[in-house]
């Protein structure tokens, strides 16, 4: 029989909480575990679908159910090779256990206060890449490969090339733009900080991109 429980160690929450400890770890002290699980809470806080599916409170159930299977006979020994592997590099050497436990408190605490902000913790590429997925994948399908000489021409094509069954595509395109101007708008707001990581995201781009969603939508499904 096929058991589906292993998908607690290899996707899912309990695993992203552990990569993003690997990468601390991995980082010689350039990144901090509680910023990385800050932004971990303000990405599930940000998302209604996500923390309707997978609350926090949930999240840090399931890293204490670990602990405890990790806690019983044999250790981590029955859990997937792979995860047991990303364990050990999470902990640097400590107790899985215990250090899961750690973990599971630290969220716990964090989720208590209002998520921080992007003035006072800077987004991180990781959250850029999940918030701004559709402005993500635009920059590679239309942008970056130079097929088109100016940003307009590359919106412009898109549109075209989904048209008349674009609401699936244009829509988290125009609204994720639009949150990164308004997140917080200004010379120094995330719209401009966001070109560092998503390298044709700039204001005025994005700008465009809604501008010419807009302009699509009001000329080709207007209501009659």
């Amino acid at each position: 029989m096929t058991s589906h429980t292993g998908a607690i160690y290899t996707d899912g929450p309990v695993r992203r909480i552990l990569e993003l400890a690997v990468a601390v770890q991995e980082s010689a002290g350039e990144l901090s575990l509680d910023d990385e699980l800050r932004r971990f809470v303000r990405t599930v806080k940000g998302a209604g679908a996500t923390d309707w599916a997978c609350p926090l409170v949930t999240v840090t159930a399931l890293l204490d159910h670990v602990a405890d299977l990790c806690a019983g006979d044999g250790g981590d020994e029955g859990t997937p090779r792979d995860f047991r592997e990303l364990l050990r590099r999470a902990t640097g050497g400590t107790d899985p256990s215990g250090y899961l436990r750690t973990l599971a408190g630290m969220l716990r605490i964090l989720a208590q206060d209002p998520a921080s902000d992007f003035e006072e913790l800077p987004m991180a590429r990781w959250e850029a890449n999940l918030r701004f997925s559709a402005l993500v994948g635009f920059g590679v399908n239309w942008v970056y490969e130079g097929e088109y000489a100016t940003l307009r021409e590359s919106i412009e094509a898109a549109i075209s090339s989904e048209h008349p069954f674009c609401a699936e595509f244009l829509a988290p395109l125009a609204s994720q733009a639009q949150s990164a101007l308004v997140i917080r708008p200004g010379v120094h707001g995330v719209a401009n900080g966001l070109a560092g990581m998503i390298g044709w995201a700039t204001p005025a781009a994005l700008r465009q991109v809604i501008e010419a969603i807009d302009a699509h939508m009001r000329q080709e499904h207007a209501a009659p």
